[in-house]
């Protein structure tokens, strides 16, 4: 049996719990490594070095590392968008977020919002502080962590509203999710697939990307508020 190590944003975690066993139905001589992190910290581990054969991250980290030489030639392939949002616990009333001066008042009103400093949304989200006018007031209550699933600090209870990419907020169980940023606010974030110049398993490699395009795997990608991008 050969094995695919795979370097995927934490956004198609939640939707590969039931991705995987459809890919071993399929494919059963080809195993799936997956290591899963924000798409900053993957660029990072694409240009130091770290042994992998595909990546699925942001497009912009995909343009940067295509940029560099680090990517096979016409490897890109276009996977989903996926919008950003905000959870709660169970039980909390959700706040509005309905328009952009609601999601400012939430924000204001908030004890602490947690985000994630290392991760697509969590860079947006710093930009999207600025650009509403509350970013002192936020950052100096936020609890703003460097990797991982926001949602975890509303169980720690050191925020009450966590935001990140709504499939990556599916990832902690017990969590309410409120819903996605309006669409003034909303920039969702564009992942895409690609395979590494190291690999020495391309071709099963690019199978796999082109599967993450079929109706079958879209139709639990769409659970999880991913569209297409293809």
């Amino acid at each position: 049996m050969s094995q695919l190590t795979i370097l995927s944003a934490l956004t198609l975690g939640a939707p590969f719990a039931q991705l995987e066993p459809k890919w071993r139905t399929l494919n059963p001589d080809i195993a799936l490594d997956f290591h899963w992190h924000p798409s900053t910290v993957i660029a990072q581990q694409v240009a130091a070095g770290v042994a992998a054969d595909a990546i699925v991250a942001t497009i912009e980290t995909q343009a940067q590392l295509e940029s560099e030489g680090f990517l096979q030639a016409d490897s890109v392939t276009d996977l989903v968008d996926s919008p950003i949002g905000f959870a709660v616990l169970p039980g909390v009333t959700p706040p509005d977020i309905s328009t952009p001066e609601a999601v400012k008042q939430t924000l204001l009103a908030a004890r602490s919002v947690a985000w994630s400093a290392g991760g697509a949304s969590g860079i947006y989200f710093a930009e999207l502080l600025k650009q509403l006018g509350i970013d002192a007031e936020v950052r100096a209550r936020g609890t703003i962590i460097r990797a991982g699933y926001t949602a975890e600090q509303l169980h720690n209870g050191a925020a009450d509203i966590a935001l990140q990419q709504i499939s990556e907020l599916l990832m902690v169980p017990n969590i309410q999710i409120v819903g996605a940023l309006p669409a003034p606010l909303q920039q969702p974030v564009s992942l895409a697939g690609s395979v590494l110049q190291t690999s020495d398993n391309a071709v099963a490699a690019q199978r796999f990307l082109h599967w993450l395009q079929t109706p079958e795997v879209f139709a639990v990608f769409s659970q999880y508020g991913l569209t297409k991008r293809y």
